[in-house]
């Protein structure tokens, strides 16, 4: 099913398009995920292999899915059972305070098992406490419902290119932990290690994945065994120690700390007095309907009147243009309780994570 093509998903096979996407979807998971870890898992021929083991290297798993879409065949059976079967005996292995969680790209009408799914592996992996979602590329089956609905996680069907870029890419953020369920999660100290980066003279034997050794001038020796790796976020290839740096610990802790939702006030029309003659305000606090990000004047944009000449004359005495609702949004940080526009208000919960206001305060 996923070497058919696919007009919805742009003209190519499913294949090729899935292969395309996920990388995208590594890249992104490990741009706001550093610290997690991440495995590959094909099926086909009614078989399951493990492409790549758990690991925080996105170009192993990239590399990994390049070589099935040049290299790889898609062909036989789809089983759903081996599939899972593998992929929950990866996760076995994970410490009890990360979340567990397959996702499966789905491109089959039908899986052939060699058991009963439902009462043989759902229990085990429920039991794991491993959260299970799906994303079909032809239809939705009852057996991938019924697994989503007992392991609380998501089926979806997509629609197209756009609509399956978007499923994957809602999969970046971690999921919510749920209260009362079988799997028990305790605190504990993680091992991490803060390398430094070091250029020799000489070339150096240079970790680059497991299997891959190179010889570079510049690494990131390991504080505990001296192994030199290529690149951060990694595992050391020698002791295993997770090997990060401080701004990865700080894009992985803002799904634990997220920004505070703002609140949107009222635009009032007796601010047109106020409004000055420059776009751009010196500071914030000059005007309440200035956003303190951009400190843009929070409003439309200046209207154009023609003249008798045929010339057009720019104004801004109108506040209250309908064609441009968003123009005139206003939202407040409850914390701080500055003003900020739409698109500051967008990039501050979606890309930056952090109010500027907040750390204005300290």
């Amino acid at each position: 099913a996923m070497a058919e093509k696919d007009s919805s998903l742009g003209g190519g096979t499913r294949l090729h398009s899935t292969v395309l996407l996920a990388s995208q979807f590594l890249l992104e998971f490990f741009d706001q995920n550093p610290i997690s870890h991440l495995g590959l898992v094909i099926a086909k021929d009614g078989e399951a292999e493990l492409l790549t083991q758990l690991s925080g290297n996105p170009k192993v798993h990239v590399q990994a899915l390049a070589r099935t879409a040049t290299h790889g065949s898609s062909g036989g059976d789809f089983s759903l059972q081996n599939a899972l079967e593998v992929a929950g005996r990866s996760l076995g292995h994970m410490p009890s305070y990360g979340s567990r969680e397959i996702m499966v790209l789905c491109g089959a009408l039908s899986t052939c098992d060699p058991g009963d799914i439902l009462m043989e592996t759902l229990p085990k992996l429920k039991q794991a406490g491993v959260m299970i979602s799906f994303i079909s590329l032809a239809a939705e089956m009852y057996v991938c419902r019924r697994i989503a609905e007992e392991t609380h996680g998501t089926m979806n069907v997509c629609l197209g290119k756009s609509h399956y870029h978007d499923l994957l890419m809602s999969k970046c953020t971690p999921p919510p932990v749920l209260l009362g369920g079988t799997k028990k999660r305790i605190c504990d100290f993680v091992e991490m290690g803060f390398p430094t980066r070091e250029t020799s003279e000489f070339p150096s034997l240079i970790h680059v994945t497991k299997d891959r050794k190179l010889f570079a001038r510049t690494g990131y020796k390991c504080p505990r065994c001296n192994a030199k790796a290529s690149e951060l976020p990694t595992d050391c290839t020698v002791c295993g120690l997770k090997l990060v740096l401080a701004p990865h610990l700080a894009r992985s802790f803002h799904h634990l700390f997220p920004v505070s939702l703002f609140v949107e006030l009222p635009h009032d029309n007796s601010a047109a007095t106020k409004l000055h003659d420059a776009s751009v305000l010196f500071s914030s606090k000059d005007c309440q309907d200035s956003c303190f990000g951009c400190l843009k004047y929070i409003g439309v944009p200046p209207t154009t009147k023609p003249k008798k000449s045929g010339k057009k004359d720019f104004t801004s005495n109108n506040l209250t243009d309908e064609s441009t609702p968003g123009a005139i949004l206003r939202f407040q940080c409850p914390d701080c309780k500055n003003i900020f526009c739409a698109d500051c208000d967008i990039y501050l919960h979606e890309e930056l994570h952090n109010c500027p206001g907040c750390l204005c305060k300290g």
